[in-house]
């Protein structure tokens, strides 16, 4: 049987439902999570029924102790922008506005300062660049956590309608068929696993990656990903060989690359960094 890394991170998001860390769990020991306000929050939510302690395997990656973050005011903003958001949340209202399209862009720069032309000038390029960082992939732990408690509540339903037709008839009513269209969207919605807007979290994990603590997580050469796209992505650009497959839900890659390589992070230049990455992908 082959043997996964010891050690992996997870890349590009912040944690994985509680189904699938149950089976990977107990086949690495460390699984490197890169922390934002929420992801602790976050992980204490959808990890508190698991049967083993979750909290010894995750390892957190941090900004560098010199990178000063004030993570109210990105907290603030990830905020406005979602409210933001909400407001274009229909094609009515979308095509309305965008009609002002001036009008539009000062209200975006106004809820969503880091984004704005006329504030840049007056903030230096590292710091724009980590606060921008910072709230996208904020954004993306929200919008994981949110569709992931979604899905939980189809399962339920989906449970529950089982439950109540399972013999397909209401008390003596044998002329009663089981409505079948209903599982359609909860199976989209059970075994969609792309993550959404999958390159900004790139362009995010690009941005802040210098400013990332590597140091504390050393040595770590191998990734955990849940995304398809992202794996084939990197097959087009890498050199890579598939090893033998641990199980149909579990793949494992060796890429001919480092992992700074891999993720496209510049000015991290380490000399117990490999120059082979391990994949492995988690195909459920």
């Amino acid at each position: 049987m082959l043997n996964l890394p010891s050690k992996l991170l997870l890349y590009p998001q912040t944690f994985i439902p509680s189904e699938i860390a149950t089976k990977i769990s107990p086949l690495v020991l460390k699984i490197v999570v890169i922390k934002l306000p929420r992801t602790l929050e976050i992980m204490e939510t959808i990890y508190k029924d698991l049967s083993f302690s979750w909290k010894e395997v995750v390892t957190f990656l941090e900004l560098k102790k010199e990178i000063k973050v004030n993570w109210e005011k990105i907290e603030k903003e990830v905020k406005s922008i979602e409210e933001w958001g909400l407001n274009f949340r229909t094609p009515e209202n979308l095509k309305y506005f965008s009609q002002f399209k001036e009008t539009l862009e000062d209200s975006l720069e106004e809820v969503f300062p880091s984004f704005s032309r006329k504030r840049a000038k007056e903030k230096s390029d590292e710091e724009l660049k980590i606060k921008r960082a910072l709230i996208l992939l904020c954004l993306a732990e929200n919008l994981d956590f949110k569709l992931y408690e979604v899905e939980k509540s189809l399962r339920k339903m989906d449970k529950k309608y089982n439950q109540i037709f399972e013999e397909k008839i209401i008390g003596e009513d044998e002329t009663f068929e089981k409505i079948t269209n209903i599982k359609e969207p909860l199976q989209m919605s059970f075994y969609n696993r792309e993550l959404p807007n999958l390159n900004l979290r790139i362009f995010a994990w690009k941005l802040i990656g210098k400013y990332l603590d590597w140091d504390s997580v050393l040595p770590l050469n191998d990734i955990l990903i849940t995304d398809k796209n992202l794996l084939e992505e990197w097959k087009e650009k890498f050199s890579f060989e598939e090893e033998k497959v641990f199980n149909e839900e579990i793949k494992f890659y060796r890429f001919k690359t480092s992992i700074f390589e891999m993720l496209e992070i510049s000015e991290v230049n380490f000399s117990e960094s490999s120059s082979e990455t391990g994949v492995v992908f988690l195909n459920f």
